[in-house]
C-alpha cells in the first residue's frame, strides 16, 4: 500500500498529519506500543502547538523552507538494492563496522558490523523501546523529549516518522578499535520521500568512538526527496568522540540535519561537517558543555553551486569554567548558490577560564552567489579568551596569474586555488582513506563547474 497524498490546498502541518493518518492505518496490532505513544505525541504537538519556521523567524532569515513544505511526500518504499549499489560509497582501504540504512530503515543484510557487537551496543530503538533495559530508558528519555517539549518542528517530524532508528551505546572505558560508518542511502524513483534516519549515541566514560555518518543517493538525482535527520550524542566523562559527516546528496534533495551533543567532564567531541549535494541544506549543530574540562571543535566545509543553497546553524553552550572550544567554517559558492553561517558561542557567568574562537571564511566566485555570514559571541564572564570573524572574498588575481604562468590553464588554476582554500580544514580529517575520498568528491565537484562560471576572475 502506497501512503500519499494528493495535491490539495491543506497547510503544511495537515499535509504531515494526513500522512501520519495514513501510516498509522498499516500498523493494524502495532498501534499500541511504546514507541507509537511517542509519534502521536509528536504529530498532536505538531498540529497543536508548533509550526513550520518562516523568514520571519530569526534564525531562518536567509533560509526559505517553503518550497520543501510544498511537496506532497510520502513514506519512503522499501526497496531491494546490493553490495554492488553501495560500494562507491564506502572508503577504500578503510577498516570498518559498517551499518548501512537505505531510505532511512536499518538494512542488515548490507551492514557488516561481524564483532562490533561483542564491544558495543547496537539496537534498533522500535526493538529497544519493548525491553526493560538501559536502551529503552535512555531513549524513552530522549523521544519523549522530543516529542513533547521540543520546539523545533523538524525535530517533532522525525519523532513522528522515523520508523528504524538506531541506538548505539559504547560502555565505561572502551576504545572502539575500528570507526563506526553510518551510510544513508536514498533510493526513491517514483515518488517524493520524506526520510527520517534517527540516532542516539551514547559513549561512557573513558571510552572512545569514531563515527563517519554518510549521506548518498542512488540512481535518480533529479528525484525530489526530503531527508530529515535526528542525531544526539551523549559523551560522558573523559569520553572522546570524533565525528565525520558527508553529505552528498541529489541535486533536488531537501536535506535538515539536527545533531546535539551533550559533554561532560573532561571530555571532547570533534565535528567533521562536509556539505556537497542537495538543493537546499540546513544543519543544526549545538554543543551543551555540562561540566568543566571539556573540549568541542566543530570544523565544516560546504560547496556550493547552480541553485544549492547551504546554511550551517552552530551554537555552543559553556555554562562551566575551563573549557575550550574551537570553530572554523569554509566554503565556496558559485552560479546562483546561496551560503549561510550562524554561529553562536554563549559564554554563562561561571565559565571562567573558558577559551572560545569562531572563524567563518567564504570564497563567492560569481556575481549571483552570495553569502551571509554571522558569527556571534554572548560573554557574560570576565576571565575568558574569546574571538570570532568572518570574510568573504574572491581567489587571488596575483595567485592565478603564478598558477598560469607554471603552465596551467585557467579552469586547472582556478581549480588548484580553489582545493589549496580548503585543506585548512581538509588536512584536520585525521583518517587517511576518509580524507582522501573527501579530497576526491571536492575535485569531483569542482569539474562540475565550467569556467565561465568564475565571472569574477575575467
Amino acid at each position: 500500500m502506497t501512503n500519499q497524498i494528493t495535491p490539495d490546498k491543506k497547510d503544511s502541518r495537515e499535509k504531515f498529519i494526513e500522512l501520519f493518518r495514513l501510516f498509522e492505518n498499516t500498523l493494524n496490532g502495532q498501534k499500541d506500543y511504546v514507541g507509537h505513544t511517542i509519534k502521536k505525541t509528536a504529530i498532536q504537538r505538531l498540529s497543536a502547538d508548533v509550526d513550520f519556521p518562516t523568514r520571519r523567524n530569526e534564525n531562518w532569515k536567509y533560509t526559505n523552507v517553503a518550497e520543501l513544505l510544498q511537496v506532497q511526500y510520502q513514506q519512503p518504499k522499501l526497496v531491494d538494492i546490493t553490495i554492488a549499489d553501495i560500494s562507491p560509497f564506502l572508503f577504500e582501504g578503510l577498516d570498518a563496522y559498517l551499518l548501512v540504512f537505505v531510505n532511512g530503515k536499518y538494512n542488515k543484510v548490507l551492514s557488516s558490523k561481524d564483532g562490533l557487537s561483542n564491544k558495543i551496543m547496537v539496537q534498533d530503538i522500535s526493538a529497544g523501546l519493548q525491553e526493560d533495559g538501559l536502551t529503552k530508558a535512555t531513549v524513552s528519555e530522549y523521544l519523549n523529549k522530543w516529542a513533547s517539549k521540543e520546539k523545533d518542528p523538524f525535530i517533532v517530524l522525525n519523532t513522528a516518522f522515523a520508523q528504524n532508528g538506531i541506538f548505539i551505546y559504547v560502555p565505561d572505558g572502551l576504545v572502539v578499535d575500528r570507526p563506526v560508518h553510518i551510510l544513508n542511502i536514498a533510493f526513491t524513483k517514483d515518488e517524493a520521500s520524506v526520510i527520517s534516519p534517527q540516532k542516539i549515541i551514547v559513549v561512557g566514560e573513558n571510552s572512545k568512538l569514531t563515527i563517519i555518518e554518510t549521506y548518498h543517493y542512488i540512481n535518480y538525482p533529479q528525484q525530489t526527496y526530503f531527508t530529515n535527520t535526528v542525531s544526539q550524542l551523549v559523551l560522558k566523562r573523559n569520553a572522546v568522540v570524533e565525528h565525520y559527516r558527508i553529505q552528498d546528496e541529489g541535486e533536488n534533495a531537501f536535506f535538515i540535519n539536527n545533531t546535539k551533543v551533550e559533554q561532560m567532564r573532561d571530555s571532547t567531541y570533534s565535528s567533521y561537517v562536509v556539505d556537497l549535494g542537495g538543493k537546499l541544506v540546513r544543519n543544526n549543530l549545538s554543543s551543551i558543555l555540562k561540566d568543566s574540562g571539556t573540549t568541542t571543535n566543530f570544523y565544516g566545509i560546504y560547496v556550493g553551486m547552480d541553485k544549492q543553497h547551504i546554511d550551517n546553524q552552530t551554537f555552543i553552550d559553556h555554562a562551566y569554567p575551563n573549557c575550550n572550544s574551537n570553530e572554523l567554517y569554509k566554503g565556496i559558492l558559485t552560479d546562483n548558490a546561496k551560503g549561510v553561517f550562524n554561529g553562536k558561542i554563549m559564554v554563562r557567568p561561571d565559565a571562567q577560564k573558558t577559551n572560545a574562537f569562531q572563524k567563518n571564511h567564504s570564497l563567492v566566485l560569481s556575481k549571483n552567489a552570495s553569502m551571509n555570514s554571522k558569527p556571534q559571541l554572548e560573554i557574560f564572564a570576565d576571565d575568558v579568551k574569546c574571538s570570532h570573524g568572518a570574510t568573504i572574498g574572491q581567489l587571488n588575481q596575483e595567485a592565478l596569474y603564478y598558477m598560469r604562468s607554471r603552465g596551467l590553464s585557467k579552469k586547472e588554476a582556478i581549480s588548484v586555488l580553489k582545493q589549496a582554500f580548503l585543506t585548512e580544514i581538509t588536512e584536520l580529517i585525521k583518517i587517511d582513506p576518509v580524507r582522501e575520498k573527501v579530497q576526491q568528491m571536492i575535485v569531483d565537484k569542482f569539474k562540475q563547474l565550467p569556467e565561465t562560471n568564475n565571472e569574477l576572475l575575467n
